[in-house]
């Protein structure tokens, strides 16, 4: 991570898949892989998985995964496509194997970042919990995750050209949309599934 000065403040700038993103000074933002707990104790856990932001800012609190298949849409067709309807059947080079569809593995993310943050607190005031993911977790489990002003967002960044003559890309997103926030219904929170185009700046922003 390193950080950027602009006239309006200061900026986190992380990275992942290629993109860089700018979250606004004064929250805490972690890129959750990158953190010490994941990699030498949550990693240790077969199949371990999360999303690759976790932000927590004044207002809201952000399960933020991104998928950047820009020149490579033809090899990803059937992640969008809901509730696994083309994993067997539409063309790709990848194996596909065990691998769920975005409206799956999106929720089975946020379920095992929040099993991780868990995980993290549950060691107290040992060294294991000195991290940034420590303090998600306070947010979460301790403080204002409950509270209603502190919303809950899952955000989905979907990047590369998967519209087509028939069907425009907003209509994948919303389709998306709609099928991880049904499988969503166990956590109180708002599902969004956006691009470069489309994301909510104030959350964070896309710089390239």
């Amino acid at each position: 991570m390193r950080y950027t000065t602009e006239n309006r403040g200061l900026f986190m700038v992380v990275e992942e898949s290629g993109m860089q993103f700018e979250f606004p000074d004064g929250g805490t933002t972690v890129k959750f892989d990158d953190d010490p707990f994941y990699r030498n104790k949550f990693n240790k856990f077969p199949a371990s998985k999360g999303v690759d932001f976790i932000s927590d800012s004044k207002n809201t609190i952000a399960f933020i995964e991104v998928k950047n298949c820009t020149g490579h849409e033809g090899d990803n067709r059937w992640r969008i496509a809901p509730n696994n309807q083309k994993r067997d059947t539409a063309h790709t080079s990848h194996e596909v194997g065990e691998r769920e569809s975005l409206d799956i593995e999106i929720p089975q993310k946020v379920a095992m970042t929040l099993a991780a943050l868990c995980g993290v607190s549950s060691f107290g005031d040992r060294k294991e919990s000195l991290d940034q993911l420590a303090e998600i977790a306070k947010a979460v489990f301790e403080k204002n995750f409950s509270q209603t002003e502190k919303k809950k967002l899952v955000i989905l960044v979907l990047e590369g050209n998967f519209g087509t003559f028939t069907r425009p890309k907003s209509a994948i997103m919303s389709e998306l949309q709609r099928s991880i926030m049904r499988k969503m219904q166990w956590l109180d929170c708002k599902v969004s599934v956006v691009d470069s185009n489309t994301y909510n700046k104030k959350i964070f922003r896309i710089v390239s």
